[in-house]
């Protein structure tokens, strides 16, 4: 909980409010299952399945970059986006994809460096210039520069927000281009709310297309998967546009539940009829605009030191 919130839900001045918040990215809410790519074929079939259930979004963890096409076979990524997560040639994927396509290209350095300890080419500066090629080539809705915050999730939800803003500062995507950035729902509601609306208050320069992660270990609990769909809840009501909510386990029971609470949030509960409806709230105004403070201090932090992609490059610890 944070320190000294409005007491009683009461503002501390006449018209305590956020300032607007930067441009979401113009695309419907989307429903993300997730599929490893290591068998192709397989893969491609569950994926098919899943959009015939609800799903209405597809994440590919893929292992070689001559696999998407068989990947994407039978998938409208006009319609149903498709994020592509690897070590990916960003020609090889725009070669399989129409110009309409919509979707992520999540081959994060900075995620990369930080968990692998390796660039993916070698160097930043080979990275970097991957990127520019990504921008160059994907299909211009598609989302070239993607930060995986989630990475952060240990550390809590203003270090999400931080490792969020310096690796999309780090990345410098084009101006007007869509991006990415993967947040973890935290274990508190209310802050998972506010920071999703952060991460809104904290990039403004482009617009941005948010995925709200769902996550844990594998459970039998059925308590377990009512704190799913709550976790999912907040992180729509903050304005999280894709919700990627992980199965309990590996049943194809346990799949189609996540799938369906994300269709009653999305589609039947009521609540999203309007973007952000929990603002004007005193308590999570406050709570937002506190995260998005404790970002910036640590981005300035990692600044001083050279910034996060150097003290990555430099194999030091970013928290210390």
């Amino acid at each position: 909980m944070i320190e000294r919130l409005p007491e009683c839900a009461t503002p501390g001045g006449a018209r305590e409010t956020l300032p607007d918040l930067g441009p979401a990215f113009p695309a419907e809410r989307h429903i993300t299952c997730d599929f490893d790519g290591r068998h192709p074929a397989e893969a491609n079939r569950n994926a098919l399945e899943a959009l015939m259930d609800g799903a209405s979004s597809i994440l590919f963890w893929v292992h070689s970059s001559n696999d998407v096409a068989a990947l994407a076979a039978g998938i409208d990524a006009r319609i149903a986006p498709v994020h592509w997560v690897g070590d990916l040639d960003p020609g090889a994927v725009a070669a399989c994809l129409d110009s309409g396509s919509q979707g992520l290209y999540n081959a994060d350095p900075l995620e990369q460096k930080a968990r692998g300890g390796t660039w993916f080419s070698g160097t930043w500066e080979g990275d970097r210039s991957r990127l520019r090629q990504a921008e160059a080539l994907l299909p211009p809705a598609m989302a070239a520069v993607v930060s995986n915050a989630c990475f952060a999730a240990p550390k809590g939800a203003a270090a999400q927000l931080a490792w969020g803003l310096a690796s999309l500062e780090a990345m410098d995507p084009a101006p007007g281009r869509p991006v990415g950035l993967v947040l973890q729902a935290t274990e508190d509601y209310l802050e998972t709310a506010a920071m999703a609306q952060a991460a809104r208050l904290l990039w403004a320069r482009n617009p941005l297309w948010t995925v709200g992660l769902v996550a844990g270990p594998p459970s039998e609990d059925a308590a377990d998967l009512v704190d799913r769909g709550l976790q999912a809840q907040a992180l729509a009501l903050g304005g999280c546009r894709d919700l990627w909510i992980q199965p309990l386990n590996d049943r194809a029971q346990a799949a189609r539940w996540a799938r369906h609470q994300a269709l009653v949030l999305y589609y039947e509960s009521g609540l999203l009829r309007h973007d952000y409806p929990l603002r004007g709230s005193y308590l999570i105004e406050a709570w937002t605009a506190q995260l998005a403070e404790q970002a910036r201090a640590q981005v300035q932090q990692w600044t001083e030191r050279g910034g996060l992609a150097q003290i990555l490059d430099q194999n030091l610890d970013p928290w210390t």
